[in-house]
């Protein structure tokens, strides 16, 4: 019997945006008012290695969570730039809250889906996050009032651990209270969500909307194409049981 639902945050329930530009820009704009002069295609170079870890890297780490902080102070490495704790902390803010200047958008279906769906069940948020933690992304499901639904939310900056690190997983379902069997967690990567769900014995369901062919390596119980579908099957499932 399904008790508990977990979801993806990343282009299962909001749109995927990437920010980097807007960091880029705010930057390199502070190092010129500064007079610390590189040019653009160093400091982009430098932004670059220190925010966009492939996922082979993360592997090697297994999956420990790379701050904010740590990742800025490897950029003015990189550029050999020394700075005061007073300005990397104002880098480090203005990189964390520009999400709020642009909030990516609510996918369609997703707050009619989370209310209907937390009036019997149990409903948890697991997400990773990059240079924008959950403390921000709080105040965007807030903004969009769909956090008063979720009874748990799970975030890589305060776990210390990205998906699909079991710790992830067995956070959320240690705070729902639910055994994974009877849980269910819903995402659109295969290789965070869904492996690190079925790792964990969760059943698993793909929201596939973008009509990807389903690989082998890794193979989710259920795939849709729309949020609004977990619904029927999560009643599908409850009558089987």
């Amino acid at each position: 019997m399904i008790q508990a639902i977990t979801f993806d945050l990343w282009n299962t329930l909001l749109t995927n945006k990437v920010y980097s530009d807007m960091r880029l820009s705010f930057f390199t704009n502070f190092l010129e008012t500064r007079g610390i002069i590189h040019s653009f295609k160093m400091v982009k170079e430098a932004f670059s290695l220190a925010f966009n870890l492939p996922p082979r890297d993360l592997e090697r780490i297994k999956y420990r969570h790379i701050y904010t902080m740590t990742r800025i102070l490897k950029m003015l490495e990189i550029l050999n730039i020394e700075l005061s704790e007073f300005n990397k902390n104002l880098i480090k803010q203005n990189f964390e809250d520009t999400m709020l200047i642009d909030p990516p958008l609510l996918k369609t279906g997703v707050k009619q889906t989370l209310k209907i769906l937390s009036s019997d069940y149990k409903l948890g948020l697991i997400s990773n996050t990059g240079a924008s933690p959950g403390r921000i992304i709080i105040k965007v499901l807030e903004n969009y009032k769909i956090l008063q639904y979720f009874q748990t939310t799970i975030f890589s900056d305060e776990t210390g651990f990205y998906k699909p690190s079991p710790t992830m997983f067995e956070t959320a379902l240690k705070n729902l209270n639910c055994e994974p069997q009877n849980a269910i967690h819903v995402g659109d990567r295969l290789d965070t969500d869904i492996k690190g769900a079925k790792e964990s014995n969760m059943v698993t369901i793909w929201i596939n909307d973008s009509f990807s062919s389903r690989p082998i390596y890794s193979q989710p119980d259920f795939e849709i194409q729309q949020i609004s579908d977990v619904i029927e099957i999560i009643k599908r499932l409850n009558r089987m049981s």
